[in-house]
């Protein structure tokens, strides 16, 4: 009995570390860029982006302090700007970017298999915003 918390405690450190692996990949990733880079993408200044980021208008990814901090630069739509239904999914999903990028990444049965943010790219932006709904809630959409 007394051998079971060890393991438990073991796969979880195991698990952790997994995930702060795998979440150095993804930020060290081509498409991530620094807080600097994305301001000058979107022609703002690092301050403007920081009002965006508490505006919830832009993700971003943390990693442990803030300037090591990431923008996927596809979050940037057709016409220049970052998806205009970011602050929705922030208001449904809450307050975590990496919360929020999972749920683009994945690929959705409810999106004929498609992910999140495939679906913003073929201006879904609504069917995009249910399903955040949908998940939040609980439900099926």
């Amino acid at each position: 009995m007394t051998d079971r918390p060890r393991t438990r405690s073991g796969a979880f450190a195991r698990a952790e570390e997994r995930g702060r692996h795998l979440a150095v990949t993804i930020l060290s990733g081509p498409d991530m860029l620094t807080g600097e880079a994305f301001a000058h993408r979107l022609g703002l200044t690092v301050s403007d982006l920081r009002d965006l980021e508490q505006a919830h208008a832009v993700l971003v990814l943390p990693e442990s302090s803030p300037r090591e901090a990431r923008y996927p630069a596809w979050q940037i739509d057709a016409t220049g700007q970052p998806f205009p239904v970011l602050p929705a999914l922030f208001d449904t999903l809450g307050d975590s970017g990496w919360t929020i990028y999972r749920f683009l990444m994945q690929s959705h049965p409810e999106l004929a298999g498609q992910t999140a943010l495939e679906a913003l790219r073929d201006g879904r932006d609504a069917l995009v915003v249910r399903l955040a709904h949908s998940l939040a809630e609980g439900t099926f959409a």
